[in-house]
């Protein structure tokens, strides 16, 4: 054989050997913890407290006037009377209302505070689907195992398994080694300007830093990932931007039996196509990186090969991943036309149509990109204009106390588990934290299921008994560590 038949053969060796070789060091990231000592937890009355926080419905509402005030007024007052012990180490300041602000004072004043969010606010229940509820959405049924109701996985949840542990500690008369905030705001499902704006200018005022921040976000999830056996414990390290984005096409308003070339509901209906086909870039960007360097190791080979060689096998990956909902929101900004206007008769031109598109944008770009995008696929002849628009969230360390402090009480309460950074496609109150810490992270310590996801803003939200005592024991052993 030729001098160059030879040089490719051992080309083809070399580059398997790299290949396999990667593929073979790609190892788990797990390790194992042991749970520190935790008091007794009654998991019942737990239960109780938190069907009780369910039956006063906090529920968010985008017009002020529409807000419920009194259910917010009692559930301040139910948390005084449902928790005495945190109450009693607790400093508590009502901010802006509504919203809560507490203070545990630590022992050590020269080491960094660490901040723990909650929302108060849940989301209204769909009318006309109140008699697809087994149980009414604000009862707080206690049934078949579990909690029933709004807020109860999104994420009065959340709200008080920090309160239970703060009330088994103090029982205890356990103080913890630096200034622990809770921060609970008001209307986090609408926004959060008037709630955790608010708390946060307030701790800016005060000259205060935390250590990190930690609020709701991904929960341990099984099945979550195709190839994937352990349960996913998915850590928000940033998250994604959000804009809603009007385009508007001014037309010729007459009868429509001599239309012209392009009505305006055709200009909008050309350009909404448009932009569905002309989508932002799908990337492996260094964030899903991280992502994928944690859960690689835990499929089999043949998937393990190739994302440890993300460098030869890219493209192939991201024409695969970008095919499912889940893989494509991953990848890049999403575009989703959720809004047409335009027209009120068969027979009458409209004069002006519009269209609304929903973008959560990606970390590493920005507002002033996107609308850049918008107006080069639809053209000069559209107007464009962002109703409202949240730019992407700084990413944060996975190499930091803070990450490291979470993912320990994790592997604690969740052994089988495999902890994951990753992006969150939603918005929540933490991006108002940004001025206050480096290290914001986002994590709901629960258990559950594709079909459980479901029920969060949706019918039959429930909790497990199981998973309220998950919750507890979580932020027991975070709050000693």
């Amino acid at each position: 054989m030729s001098y160059w038949v030879y040089l490719i053969l051992a080309g083809v060796v070399i580059l398997l050997a790299v290949i396999l070789g990667r593929a073979v060091a790609f190892r788990s990231r797990r390790y194992t913890v042991d749970p520190l000592p935790a008091p007794k937890i009654d998991i019942n009355r737990a239960a109780e407290r938190l069907s009780g926080a369910v039956q006063l419905p906090t529920v968010a509402a985008s017009d002020p006037a529409k807000v419920d005030r009194a259910s917010f007024e009692l559930f301040i007052r139910y948390l005084e009377q449902a928790y005495p012990q945190a109450h009693a180490v607790l400093e508590r300041e009502i901010v802006n209302g509504y919203s809560l602000l507490y203070r545990w004072k630590g022992r050590d004043a020269s080491l960094k505070p660490v901040l723990f969010l909650a929302h108060i606010d849940v989301v209204p229940v769909e009318k006309g689907t109140e008699q697809d509820w087994l149980y009414p959405p604000f009862s707080g049924a206690l049934a078949e195992g579990f909690v029933w109701g709004r807020g109860t996985m999104d994420v009065k949840n959340q709200l008080i398994s920090i309160m239970e542990a703060v009330e088994c500690l103090a029982a205890e008369g356990f103080t913890p080694s630096r200034d622990f905030y809770l921060a609970f705001g008001h209307d986090e499902e609408t926004r959060g300007e008037e709630g955790a704006v608010k708390i946060s200018e307030l701790l800016q005022s005060r000259g205060l830093s935390f250590e990190y921040v930690l609020d709701e976000g991904g929960a341990v999830t099984v099945g979550a990932m195709p190839g994937v056996k352990r349960p996913l414990a998915l850590v928000g390290i940033a998250e994604k931007g959000y804009a809603d984005i009007r385009i508007t096409a001014q037309g010729e308003a007459g009868h429509s039996s001599m239309p012209p070339r392009h009505t305006a509901a055709g200009m909008i209906g050309r350009a909404v196509a448009a932009l569905e086909r002309r989508q932002r870039p799908a990337r492996i960007s260094p964030y899903l990186r991280e992502t994928l360097a944690h859960i690689g190791p835990e499929m089999g080979f043949g998937l393990r090969l190739i994302l440890a060689n993300l460098w030869l096998f890219g493209p192939l990956f991201k024409l695969v991943f970008k095919s499912s909902r889940a893989g494509n929101a991953l990848l890049r900004t999403t575009t989703a036309v959720t809004v047409l206007e335009g027209g009120s008769k068969p027979n009458v031109l409209p004069r002006k149509a519009s269209a609304i598109i929903n973008y959560r944008i990606a970390p590493g770009e920005s507002v002033q990109e996107l609308l850049h995008h918008v107006r080069r696929v639809v053209g000069d002849e559209l107007e464009v204009e962002a109703i409202q628009a949240t730019e992407p969230s700084r990413i944060s360390p996975v190499d930091s106390p803070g990450f490291k402090a979470i993912e320990r009480a994790i592997y604690a309460i969740f052994p089988e588990a495999v902890t994951v950074p990753y992006i969150v496609m939603a918005g929540t109150d933490a991006i108002r934290y940004e001025p206050l810490s480096e290290q914001i992270y986002r994590f709901t310590p629960m258990l559950i299921s594709a079909e459980d996801l479901e029920r969060v803003h949706g019918t039959n939200e429930r909790l497990s008994l199981e998973n309220i005592e998950r919750g507890i024991r979580f932020y027991i052993d975070l709050f000693k560590r």
